[in-house]
């Protein structure tokens, strides 16, 4: 946390929050948990969210358009955290929401009936009105996507050199909200409940299938093949508008986008096993892009 306490006090009593200020938590390096205690209060768990250097350039409104974004979703009655403060000046630029007790579930019961849920709530994210609620500051994927097929280098599994390929001929799907980083790591969950969908700083508007593809791949790594193809007829059976012809263009998307996944951790056992699915994941969306459709 970069803020000096002035900053961050000052920032707390322009929502009234008084009393001590605690910090209990580093969810990462980029959020954290702070705790208020006044007299005669209960304490109050707080979220801090800053946005890193490289976040920051590739959007420079990302804390504002976080906020903004939330503050839509939670007007709207979606499972979020209260957005209460957005500080978009100066060089650290912040954002505070409310704490949401919950944990992310990577070991459900029941896999199958979880990956059916996940179908459900990424399918009302995508019917989230954005005309409505005009959602018209987001970042466009179309934009984030040409910007990414124009400066990608060569790489061994060829992913950029397929999708450069496909790319003039993919048909779009009528533009949506996407959460842009929807997994079940960014799901909270008390119980069977869903508490909250957390961390939209990558949301944008765009073809709803960039949120399945990448999910797919995530959903791959946590739960195996089964829950997978299950995920993913779910979300389609609940979908049906929705094209999916280009769907391995967006597999590879979501490969390109988490191509980093060896950083993640130092448990060789479990890098060497995401490879594998990774590389037979991009194996069998480049072929299904080349396989010419019937």
């Amino acid at each position: 946390m970069n803020l000096s306490s002035h900053q961050l006090r000052n920032a707390l009593n322009d929502i009234g929050v008084q009393g001590a200020i605690t910090v209990v938590g580093l969810l990462s390096r980029r959020v954290t948990v702070l705790e208020a205690r006044a007299p005669d209060q209960p304490p109050r768990l707080l979220i801090l969210r800053q946005h890193s250097l490289r976040d920051r350039q590739r959007n420079p409104h990302i804390a504002r358009d976080e906020y903004r974004l939330m503050r839509r979703l939670w007007d709207a009655g979606m499972p979020v955290a209260r957005p209460l403060l957005l500080r978009a000046d100066g060089e650290t630029p912040f954002l505070l929401t409310e704490h949401i007790a919950g944990e992310p579930q990577f070991s459900p019961n029941d896999p199958a009936d979880f990956c059916d849920r996940l179908a459900r709530i990424l399918s009302a994210i995508h019917r989230f009105d954005i005309r409505e609620h005009d959602l018209s500051f987001l970042p466009a994927q179309r934009d984030l996507l040409e910007d990414e097929l124009r400066s990608i280098a060569a790489d061994s599994h060829g992913i950029g050199r397929a999708m450069a390929n496909a790319f003039p001929h993919i048909k779009m799907n009528a533009t949506a909200l996407l959460h842009g980083d929807f997994w079940p790591g960014n799901l909270l969950w008390r119980g069977d409940e869903l508490a909250a969908i957390i961390d939209w700083e990558d949301a944008m508007l765009g073809d709803p299938l960039g949120d399945l593809g990448k999910c797919r791949l995530e959903t791959l790594w946590a739960l195996g093949d089964a829950c997978m193809a299950r995920f993913t007829a779910a979300y389609i059976r609940r979908n049906r508008q929705i094209d999916t012809s280009a769907l391995p263009f967006w597999d590879l998307w979501g490969a390109l986008r988490l191509s980093h996944f060896a950083d993640w951790t130092d448990d060789r056992e479990r890098v060497a096993r995401m490879s594998r699915q990774y590389h037979a994941f991009v194996r069998a969306a480049i072929s299904a892009l080349e396989t010419p459709q019937k």
